[in-house]
C-alpha cells in the first residue's frame, strides 16, 4: 500500500515530506512521529472523512439562510456537497437556493417541492434526490446551521468503523457551548423519556437535527414516507432497528455529544405539535407492531 505525503513548510525553509499513512506514531518514533504529533496528524480519524451529501431542508430562509458559513464550509472541505429541499417555501427562497447554486457548480443541488410538506419528508425526497449522486455518507441538517456544518467531521471521527447511523446529540458539559432555552431543554428530555418509555428505543437525544447516514442505508431507510411530520428520526430509527435486528442495531449505532449547539430561535415546531407527541408515539408504536 502506498504512503501518502504532506508537504509542510516550517519557519525557516522547507521540511522534507513526511510519510503520513503508513507511518510511526508516539515520541519514540524519530523526527516523523514528533513532526505528527505536532501538527495533529497521529490522532485518530484525522484525513480520513468520507465524501458526504448534506441534506438541507429549507421553509421560508431566505432572509436567515447563513450563505457565508456555508460558502466557508463548501470551500474548505472538498469532501462535502449539499442538497436543499425547498419545502413550499412562500418567499425567496428557491431563487436565494439557486443563485446559491450557481455560485458552487457541482457542488450543490436544489429540489423545489411544490407545497409544504414538513421537515421529515422534505428530508426524505432530498435522501432520495440524493442517489442521483456518488457519496458515502449521507446527512442532515438544519437550515439555521444550529448544529455548525463542521461538526459533521467531528461526528464521523469520533465513531468506529462498525457505526453505520450517527446521531448528534445535545449534551451540556464542561468543554461544550450548547445554548438551549431551559423550557425546551426540559421539554426534550420528557420527551426522550416518553419515547423511551413508548418506542424502547434509549438514546439521549434522537430530535437534533445532526445525522449521518451511511449510503448503503439510505434506500432502505428513506423509501417510504414517515408517519410523522416531526418524529420521523424516531421512525427512522424504528426502521432500521426491524432492519438490522435488535443486537446489530445496538452495535452500529452511535450518538455523538456535540461540541456546539446554538439555539437560533423561530420554531417551526407548534404547540399542538407538542401536545400531539403521544399520539404520534403511540401511532409509530401501533405501525411497527403491526409489521412484526
Amino acid at each position: 500500500m502506498g504512503e501518502h505525503y504532506l508537504d509542510t513548510v516550517g519557519v525557516g525553509g522547507s521540511i522534507p515530506p513526511v510519510p503520513t499513512k503508513p507511518a510511526p506514531r508516539g515520541w519514540g518514533a524519530g523526527f516523523g512521529g514528533v513532526w505528527q504529533v505536532l501538527i495533529g496528524l497521529d490522532r485518530p480519524g484525522v484525513d480520513r472523512m468520507k465524501q458526504t451529501h448534506v441534506v438541507i431542508p429549507c421553509y421560508n430562509e431566505s432572509e436567515r439562510l447563513p450563505r457565508q458559513e456555508l460558502a466557508a464550509f463548501l470551500e474548505g472541505n472538498p469532501w462535502a456537497s449539499v442538497g436543499f429541499v425547498n419545502d413550499g417555501s412562500s418567499d425567496d427562497t428557491s431563487r436565494v437556493l439557486r443563485e446559491f447554486q450557481g455560485e458552487h457548480p457541482g457542488r450543490i443541488d436544489v429540489l423545489d417541492l411544490r407545497q409544504n410538506v414538513g421537515k421529515g419528508e422534505a428530508v426524505r425526497q432530498g435522501a432520495l434526490q440524493s442517489l442521483e449522486r456518488e457519496y458515502d455518507l449521507l446527512a442532515y441538517l438544519d437550515a439555521d446551521l444550529a448544529t455548525p456544518a463542521e461538526a459533521l467531521q467531528d461526528m464521523f471521527e469520533g465513531s468506529r468503523p462498525e457505526h453505520r447511523v450517527i446521531f448528534g446529540s445535545r449534551v451540556q458539559r464542561a468543554g461544550a457551548k450548547i445554548e438551549r432555552h431551559a423550557s425546551r431543554h426540559y421539554f426534550g428530555r420528557a420527551f426522550a423519556s416518553l419515547a423511551s418509555l413508548i418506542l424502547d428505543i434509549s438514546l439521549y437525544d434522537t430530535q437534533c437535527g445532526a445525522k449521518l447516514v451511511a449510503r448503503e442505508l439510505v434506500s432502505d431507510l428513506f423509501s417510504e414516507p414517515f408517519l410523522t411530520r416531526w418524529l420521523f428520526d424516531l421512525e427512522l430509527l424504528m426502521r432500521l432497528r426491524q432492519l438490522v435486528g435488535p443486537e446489530e442495531f445496538d452495535r452500529i449505532v452511535y450518538e455523538h455529544p456535540l461540541d456546539q449547539w446554538v439555539e437560533k430561535g423561530d420554531s417551526r415546531v407548534r404547540l399542538r405539535d407538542g401536545l400531539a407527541v403521544p399520539y404520534e408515539l403511540l401511532r409509530i408504536r401501533r405501525a411497527f407492531r403491526a409489521r412484526g
